[in-house]
């Protein structure tokens, strides 16, 4: 499935692995790609940055290991932490993290 919610930016939906895929332009080109599963720790996606599972490792624990391989974590002009060696952005916000009602939905801190 997908669908078109901003101008230059086209969303893809695979209901079988449920997992949400942004893919921005800019200019024309391909200028960034995000991957998300809101809500959907379960998902059999795995996503691995230098052999870590970058959905089901909690954003502490990831940021802490990546740092122990090398990698340098800045916070970016947008709040995000990121890999600038590598152009890479994460928002790595689990619900491992953070308490849900009992339909998924983030509660209220």
């Amino acid at each position: 499935m997908s669908s078109d919610p901003v101008p230059g930016q086209i969303q893809l939906t695979n209901d079988e692995f449920r997992l949400n895929i942004m893919l921005g332009f800019s200019k024309g080109a391909l200028s960034s790609i995000e991957l998300f599963r809101f809500r959907n720790e379960d998902t059999d996606v795995r996503v691995v940055l230098d052999g870590l599972d970058v959905f089901r490792t909690p954003s502490a624990a990831l940021f802490e290991q990546l740092a122990e391989r090398g990698h340098t974590i800045e916070e970016d002009d947008m709040g995000f932490d990121g890999l600038p060696e590598l152009n890479k952005r994460l928002a790595n916000q689990s619900s491992y993290e953070y308490p849900t009602d009992e339909e998924g939905a983030p509660n209220a801190l």
